[in-house]
């Protein structure tokens, strides 16, 4: 072959090298696009005081991404999430978020515990990342969810003027007593109940508060006794806290009956008050109970869990199949996700459709429910 013939070969050849090696590379990036997962972050509190809603939370979350993956992923791609444990601290929160966005990269967090809540938002939308509440109750999240901060759990402020409403209705002008948790979700829905029901004329005969953790309330109790008050609002934060408060009313003998929200309804309330807890009343989402998707729901809770699910396993089983439709049709980016979030309209969740208010929190209807026989059942309306 001649010097110029070798000259076209090796050529040609190294064209068809460069060829095959670029569409080599194309496969394999296609191939690993295609098999990467999308990934969100769940900051919750898996220890400390809060950790049985962390549980629950953890639980909705596992059922809702396995159903996801069993039917395809998004668009073929498995669904991830990587969690953090806040321990239920503001500080500690901060750090696990950070390493979420720093180190995960992930364009999406599920969030818990009001304090937590407050404390990362604002970095969540310096670093434009979506922060989606799906258990807190402050009231002051909703002021703060105007750009990447979306809440899908009832705020305090909504159970609070419920109740303020429901209870200046049936006892007009009687005195109601406070028990609160000194944390922000228990400060924050206080001031707001108190205010109403202030406004509205009825006396707070009492307004007590004690530290998270706590295991004797008799000091609150007895002040509360002495108020003279013969119904009372319990904002405890844990179910040890509702069950420990309850036993100990029924110990004293206190002759008040107690009205609530909706972190009330928990098995290990019932299991730790038992019948202390009977005739309880709370507030709680709207829902029907004869709901086909509820009682499915229910089964799946059940067989995999053996027990039932409550507010905060429904409640994140809704954030995260919600994120996953918006993802699947808009994108997989934090913005792509905040303005799908945005453009969300009548959703149909477990407790029926719902909508993002004027705020980005959600606007729910509420219904009155009652410990009776060991069991959470609905009530039209108390009637003392």
């Amino acid at each position: 072959m001649s010097p110029k013939n070798r000259r076209i070969a090796f050529s040609a050849s190294a064209t068809v090298v460069l060829i095959l090696a670029a569409t080599l590379a194309w496969r394999l990036a296609t191939r690993d696009k295609g098999e990467q997962p999308v990934r969100i972050g769940a900051l919750l509190a898996l220890t400390g005081s809060g950790a049985n809603y962390g549980k629950s939370l953890q639980q909705g979350i596992e059922l809702a991404k396995n159903q996801v993956n069993s039917a395809g992923g998004i668009n073929g791609q498995r669904l991830q999430v990587i969690y953090e444990d806040s321990q239920g601290d503001a500080k500690t929160g901060v750090s696990a978020f950070n390493k979420l966005i720093s180190v995960d990269h992930v364009p999406l967090v599920l969030g818990s515990i009001s304090s937590v809540i407050l404390a990362v938002a604002p970095i969540a939308d310096q670093r434009q990342v979506v922060l989606v509440n799906s258990s807190a109750i402050s009231p002051k999240i909703c002021d703060y969810a105007n750009n990447f901060l979306f809440s899908l759990m009832v705020s305090g402020a909504e159970e609070a003027r419920f109740m303020a409403s429901t209870f200046t209705r049936i006892h007009p002008a009687t005195p109601l007593a406070i028990l609160f948790s000194n944390n922000a979700s228990g400060i924050d829905t206080r001031n707001v109940l108190q205010d109403t029901l202030r406004g509205a004329g009825v006396p707070v005969a009492a307004s007590e508060g004690y530290e998270l953790n706590a295991t004797d309330f008799r000091t609150q109790l007895a002040k509360i006794k002495a108020s003279g008050a013969r119904y009372g609002y319990l904002i405890a934060f844990s179910s040890a806290e509702f069950a420990r408060v309850l036993r100990q009313s029924k110990d004293l003998a206190l002759d008040l009956h107690w009205f609530s929200y909706s972190g009330l309804e928990t098995k290990e309330t019932i299991d730790l008050a038992s019948d202390a807890a009977e005739g309880v009343v709370y507030s709680y989402p709207q829902y029907s109970p004869e709901s086909k998707a509820v009682e499915d729901f229910q089964a799946l809770y059940k067989s995999t869990y053996g027990s039932w699910a409550d507010i905060y396993t429904v409640t994140s089983f809704d954030a995260v199949k919600l994120v996953c439709s918006v993802i699947k049709n808009k994108g997989r980016s934090a913005i792509d996700i905040r303005d799908g979030l945005r453009g969300q309209l009548n959703y149909q969740g477990l407790f029926g459709a719902w909508t993002f208010g004027t705020k980005q929190c959600v606007a729910s209807r509420l219904m009155w429910k009652t410990v009776k026989n060991g069991q959470y059942i609905p009530l039209r309306e108390p009637t003392q």
